[in-house]
This record gives C-alpha cells, structure tokens and sequence, in this order.
C-alpha cells in the first residue's frame, strides 16, 4: 500500500506540474483569497484595500475592504505563502506567477486525494480486478469537474476530497463499530467542510450527528457529544480566524452574499443547474448511474449510502432554493462539485458488484469519457465569464453565452485556428460575429491573455477596413457619374 500511495503522490504531482495554473483570473472565487493572501504576506494586513488583486468579492468593515470567502483555506495558503517566501518566492515583481504556479500545484495534489480515498473505498468494498479499481478512481477526477477546478485556487476540490475521506471514516464506524475517538474525528470532518463550503458542511454537519446518534454503539449519547464537540471545535475555529482578520467571529460572506428567494422561476433555475446549461449532471452523466444504486435493495441496507444520498439531495434542493448566479462566472455548477466522486462512488461501487450487466456497463463507458471531455475543456478555464442569473443585466453580453462548455470550446478553438471551419461556425452559427469578438475580448482579458487581445484588436481593424471598403464600393457603384 505504501508503494501505493508513493506512485499516487509521483503521478499527481507531475499533473499539478503539468496542468496548474499560473495566473488568476477576475473572478472573485480566486481574486479575493489571493488578494487577502497578498496583502498579510507582503504589507502585514487583512485590509485589502492596496492588494495587487481586484476583486468583487469582498465586505466592508470600518472604511476598509475584506475578503468575504470562509478563511481557513485562505489562512492555510498565507502559511503556505510564508514556506515560499522563505524560499524566495513571493507575490510581487517577477515571482508573482511562480507563487500562484506553486499554490496551485498544491490545490491541485491535495485535490487527487479524493482519487486515493476512492481507490481505498473501492479496494474494501469490491470484488472487481485491481485494473477496475483504479480506473475508478482516476476516472473520480479526471472524468469530473474535480479535474476542472483543481488547476486553481478553490474550496471545492478540497472540499470533495474531505468527503470522499469522511465516507472511509463512516464505512469504518459501521464495520467495526463507532467509537468516541470516531465520533470526534468525525465532528472534526464535518466542521472542516462547514470550514470550505457552508450549505455542503451544514447538510453533512446534521446528517453525520444522527448517523452517529443512531448508530449501534452502547455510548450512543456519548458519541454524539464527542461529534458535537469535534464539529463545535472547528467552528470555533473559524469564529477566531474571522476574528483575526476583521475583528468580528461572524462570516463577512453572509453579508455579502444572502440567500435569493424571488427573481427567479424555480423549475427552470432547478432544471439548469442539474441538466441545462450549466446542468451539473449534463457535465457529469455519470453520475446518474447511482440511480441504480438508489434502486438496489442490498446499497439500501448500507446506512452510510443512504445518509450520503439524502445529503445529495438535500443540498441539491438547498442550492436550488437559495442561489440564483449559477455559480457566478464559472465552468458548470460548482456548488455540487463535492458530491460528484461520491455519486460515481456508488455507481462504480453498484457497477463492480460480482455479475454486472454488460449493457449498462457500455452506456456507463461512454458517459465516463463524456465527463472526461467536459472536464478537459473546464481545465482551459474554470472561471470563465458566463451567465449569472439573476446577477447578469438583460441583454447583458454574458446572456448569450449560458452554457461555459460551449464558451471555453469556442475560445480554445479561436486560440488554436481562428480561421477554421469551426470557429467560423462558433462565430456566425452560435453567437453571431459580433457578440463573438465582443466574447473573446471579455474572456481574454479575463485571464490575462494579452497577446490573445492583440490578435483580437487586429482582427476587430481588419474586419472594419473590410467593411469601409465594401461601404465604399457600394457608393462607388450606386453614385450618380459626373
């Protein structure tokens, strides 16, 4: 196992080398972590108000801006960021795209461990050969948006990989027995996640407390005090880090981001963010297969699947209810995203029981490489300008570009050959020329490509002399002779 796991550290590792990003896009899931990072590394302060990054997620406090996202990850890269800077490394002049290279080569490492913790599940629970299992458990990255985002600075693969480790704990608890040592770690786990992501760690947070209440232990009541007092300990912790930054335990992100009731029809936003353009199961079809999971009488004896899908579906209907931005400028909808490797891990789990049906097996093939595509494409940009909602202005220019896949394909294509049959089709088909060039200015400035810029500038002066000539023959034709 050892030999294992020093291969799984080789491999990730040189992807993260491979595939992380160097630069930070405008969008405020990246720019308000690195700006707080940048501000205490280089002037000693959470104000962010003289940070190189702008960003729009942000709250004010005492005439100073702050940055709005929960802070234990953020608090976790400003140590990161202080190993590198005694290296050399820092978030100014030259280094500056060396440091978020390494920061996100980090994310990207601690991210695969959701694959490592797949692969452990699947090793304890199926029977299938050694080569499934670890197709499995590299397809529970690379064939989800976890490969996505994990080129960059963000909590949902972190957030995922905890609960991939969570589900372990829990297999454990149920196998040999729950203990208050294991009752504890879980609370621990769970307030980690309330620590990356609110709805996700509060939907875990109250399920894991009645799987431990309910469990078959003769200190039921003690156990669920020892879980209360892991999850309490860490949202404690996350009190007194808001604390040190703005000097209040409250999270400056309710604030700034309140739930929205109105506004929005309910049945097209639920039906967009799971199926339509941003659908969460259009980018990941996969998933869909724990369907048969849900369907077997012998998953449904398992109290850990069971409280883990109720989970999924309370947080999906959560997320419906509560947000309208679609995620904001993203690739798909990534408020799900930690619940992506924990519904292929029971599809794979169901899939790998000992005489699984060939034609499922096919249909599951083709979806798996479905997901790989669209997490390849995501990898170009995970925070592409796209369509918010309720946060975009009608006729806006986002509007016409809902769908990120269709976005990051169209810009990958402009980059490769902006001449090509297919880009031309992008332009004149999809979008129209127009609302295109507009696109590919927005979405170039937004990850800094500047050299992408230019040739769009020349192309936008190339087209208008094109057009004045053609004016200019019109009236040549149409003129009256002297």
């Amino acid at each position: 196992m050892k030999l294992r796991f020093l291969i799984f550290l080789i491999v990730s590792s040189v992807l993260a080398l491979l595939l992380a990003k160097h630069d930070v896009t405008h969008a405020g899931n990246e720019t308000s972590r690195y700006s707080v990072v940048e501000s205490v590394l280089e002037r000693g302060t959470f104000e962010i108000d003289d940070s190189i990054f702008s960003t729009p997620d942000k709250g004010e406090r005492n005439g100073h801006y702050y940055g709005d996202k929960p802070p234990l990850l953020t608090f976790c890269v400003i140590a990161w960021g202080r190993l590198l800077k005694c290296f050399g490394v820092r978030f100014l002049d030259g280094d500056y795209y060396r440091a978020v290279y390494l920061t996100n080569a980090l994310i990207f490492v601690l991210s695969c461990l959701t694959g490592w913790f797949f692969y452990l599940g699947l090793r304890r629970r199926t029977r299938m050969p050694e080569p499934y299992r670890i197709a499995m458990s590299v397809l529970s990255v690379a064939s989800t948006l976890v490969l996505s985002y994990a080129v960059t600075l963000n909590n949902h693969t972190l957030c995922a990989s905890a609960m991939m480790g969570l589900i372990l704990l829990l297999e454990r608890c149920e196998e040999t027995g729950m203990t208050r040592l294991r009752a504890f770690l879980a609370g621990v786990m769970t307030g980690l996640l309330l620590n990356l992501e609110f709805v996700t760690g509060g939907v875990l947070g109250i399920a894991v407390f009645v799987f431990v209440l309910t469990s078959i232990a003769p200190h039921r009541i003690e156990n669920a005090l020892m879980y209360a007092a892991g999850a309490g300990l860490m949202i404690l912790l996350e009190a007194g880090l808001n604390t040190v930054s703005y000097g209040s335990p409250l999270p400056l992100y309710l604030s700034t981001h309140k739930p929205t009731f109105t506004e929005k029809n309910y049945l097209s936003y639920a039906f967009n963010i799971l199926f339509g353009y941003e659908g969460f199961f259009l980018y990941m079809p996969a998933l869909l297969f724990a369907g048969f999971a849900l369907a077997s009488e012998r998953m449904r004896r398992d109290r850990v699947f069971v409280y883990m899908m109720a989970s999924t579906a309370a947080a999906m209907v959560l997320l419906a209810v509560g947000t309208s931005d679609f995620g904001g400028w993203c690739y798909g909808y990534r408020f799900l995203i930690p619940f992506a490797p924990v519904l292929l891990y029971y599809a794979a789990i169901w899939f790998g029981r000992p005489c699984p049906r060939l034609k499922r097996w096919k249909v599951f093939r083709l979806a798996l490489l479905w997901g790989v595509v669209f997490a390849v494409v995501g990898v170009m940009d995970p925070w592409n300008a796209s369509y918010e909602g309720s946060l975009t202005k009608k006729n806006a220019l986002p509007e016409h570009f809902k769908n990120s896949f269709l976005a990051n394909a169209f810009v990958f294509c402009w980059q490769i050959s902006p001449h090509s049959t297919l880009t031309q089709i992008f332009m004149d088909r999809v979008y129209g020329r127009e609302y295109a060039m507009m696109y590919l200015m927005m979405e170039l400035n937004n990850r800094n490509d500047y050299a992408g810029l230019k040739r769009v500038a020349e192309e936008i002066r190339a087209m208008e002399r094109a057009a004045a000539e053609l004016q200019g023959e019109s009236a040549g034709v149409g003129g009256v002779p002297e």
